[in-house]
């Protein structure tokens, strides 16, 4: 379990997370809000890759600046939607770099990096580009390489980041079928998404962020409905189409 306690976050004089405190127990959580609300922000100090000015985070009852870089990088994986140069390496080269975290001291993959990787290479349907250059491919398909570098650390928690961008309908279905697939393996899994009904039919838990602070949290299928949509969003009315 991750319990986050009294967590606030400022950029120079911007206030991005507002005393936050939540514990995140099940399976798959969802974070909904709408741009500027401070999800990325708060996936990034779960994970931590920042440090909150004020609050605690802890894992598992252990507080998370006890764990070291590399400890972290094996309980965590993020598969962010911001820009990576990727610098020419192909797509096997970037997957590999998932493993990082368990190679021996030389650096050399053991027969199960290996196997992990072609697993996730071919759970993802990626064996016909494997050796393409990522700078080629669509973005559809780098978001694909990124999702299965992190699948290769085989975090406990996988922490995702609009997972469905840039993605079309196969590419989503594909997503979902990985999730549930993930779940099978005891991962768990956190996501930001501006996608109301991927969460809603495939993320157990939701949470409402707006300005930095929780509004809503829950059961998916009870706290995705109209009245709370148009308070996260500050809406006056929805289309008939929306829920």
């Amino acid at each position: 379990m991750i319990s986050v306690k009294n967590i606030s976050f400022r950029y120079r004089e911007k206030l991005i997370i507002d005393d936050i405190s939540i514990n995140l127990s099940s399976d798959s959580i969802g974070i909904l809000g709408p741009n500027g609300s401070g999800k990325t922000t708060l996936l990034k100090i779960i994970s931590g890759l920042l440090k909150s000015n004020r609050g605690e985070i802890f894992i598992d009852n252990s507080n998370i600046l006890n764990f070291s870089p590399q400890q972290l990088a094996k309980m965590f994986a993020i598969v962010s939607q911001e820009y990576e140069p990727t610098y020419g390496f192909s797509v096997e080269e970037i997957i590999e770099m998932g493993r990082y975290p368990y190679l021996s001291f030389w650096g050399f993959q053991s027969k199960n990096d290996r196997k992990i990787i072609n697993q996730t290479i071919e759970l993802l349907n990626l064996e016909s580009i494997r050796k393409n250059r990522t700078d080629d491919l669509s973005s559809g398909e780098r978001q694909k390489v990124r999702f299965a570098r992190a699948l290769v650390q085989e975090p406990k928690y996988l922490l995702l980041d609009e997972p469905t961008s840039n993605l079309d309908l196969s590419n989503k279905l594909l997503v979902t079928q990985i999730l549930n697939t993930i779940k099978e393996f005891d991962t768990n899994i956190i996501i930001t998404s501006h996608d109301i009904d991927f969460v809603r039919y495939n993320i157990s838990e939701c949470v409402m962020l707006s300005s930095g602070s929780i509004i809503y949290s829950g059961l998916s299928k009870n706290v995705i409905n109209k009245k709370n949509i148009k308070k996260l969003f500050s809406l006056d009315s929805l289309p008939n189409w929306v829920i």
